[in-house]
């Protein structure tokens, strides 16, 4: 038999397997080894449905300000959070497939209603990607193979499953990319009370506070509250604390247009390169389980609520202690 007859023979076989698996229907899953593909520059809204009882939410672009609204509440967005979402939505890598059939989805928890649902949407509304996130699983990694004296602790082995929206596969992916886009709305708003850039050098600070104020200075000798000389380190310290402080619980329904009848707390922040001073407000309502509420014209959007040993002791307790030494 020559070669040219084993080069047909060849062709046939393989003409006949093609149309056998054509036919059958039973044909391969492709493996996506690049699950999510998206041109994050593209992206103008997201959507998230997170997994449980908390409702969908969206994330939209709007002159270059992402804004978070849920229901009736629009608010700027953390911009950090959004940027760490889209950044991480280019690393998903599929690991393997881990089903492929629809009777698997309640153990991954892909289903419609069992995991996170995150649609990404370009300017003109089109639908990029749409997949759900479902389980995790957490397995210690593997020693390293040295010494016991040079070992350093391992990090656990994430695994995500993801199911993209309309298809049948579950896919098992590397989990760090994924474990915060379940996060709920909370997770994505804009929590700053004050944020300094690293220019940015306080040289005075004021208290106003329902009975008396309290000015402090930076001098050449050193810091002073009315021109009384202070622990500088101590004030410094203190000042550390407040250049990147954020709020910790929401205070969505306190009626800003009631604000004016409760008793006022103040903190304004001047300094080098500070060209609008920041300013704090707190307002005491003894009706609230946590009756301080918080707002600060560096984020005017956000209410933050604290009780005496929340976020409120870092503003105000410390003061207590600078002027009493």
């Amino acid at each position: 038999m020559n070669n040219k007859v084993l080069l047909i023979i060849l062709v046939a076989l393989l003409a006949i397997y093609g149309l056998s698996r054509l036919f059958s229907g039973n044909k391969e899953t492709t493996f996506k080894a690049e699950l999510i593909k998206v041109d994050t520059a593209m992206v103008n809204s997201i959507t998230i449905d997170p997994k449980g009882e908390e409702a969908p939410f969206t994330l939209r672009k709007e002159g270059g300000q992402w804004i978070a609204t849920r229901d009736a509440l629009s608010v700027k967005a953390s911009q950090n959070a959004v940027q760490s979402l889209l950044s991480n939505l280019t690393l998903i890598k599929t690991k393997h497939i881990a089903a492929k059939s629809k009777d698997k989805w309640a153990e991954y928890q892909v289903s419609d209603t069992s995991g996170t649902r995150i649609q990404v949407y370009d300017g003109g509304g089109n639908l990029l990607e749409d997949f759900i996130i479902g389980k995790f699983d957490f397995q210690q990694a593997p020693p390293p193979q040295q010494p016991m004296q040079f070992q350093q602790q391992q990090q656990p082995v994430i695994t995500s499953f993801v199911r993209l929206s309309g298809e049948n596969e579950t896919y098992a992916v590397d989990g760090m990319p994924v474990i915060s886009m379940g996060q709920g709305f909370e997770s994505y708003r804009n929590k700053d009370i004050i944020r300094m850039k690293r220019e940015m050098e306080a040289t005075s600070f004021e208290y106003r506070l329902e009975d008396t104020t309290i000015q402090f200075q930076k001098t050449p000798e050193g810091w002073a509250a009315n021109g009384l000389q202070l622990d500088s380190m101590k004030v410094e310290n203190y000042l550390n604390i407040l250049r990147n402080l954020p709020g910790s619980t929401f205070a969505d329904d306190f009626d800003e247009l009631a604000a004016g009848r409760y008793p006022q707390q103040q903190l304004s922040i001047s300094g080098n390169n500070i060209e609008e001073p920041f300013l704090v407000t707190v307002y005491r309502d003894t009706t609230r389980e946590q009756p301080f509420i918080i707002r600060s014209n560096y984020n005017p959007d956000a209410y933050f609520s604290s009780d005496s040993s929340g976020v409120y002791s870092k503003l105000f307790k410390p003061v207590e202690e600078l002027v009493g030494d």
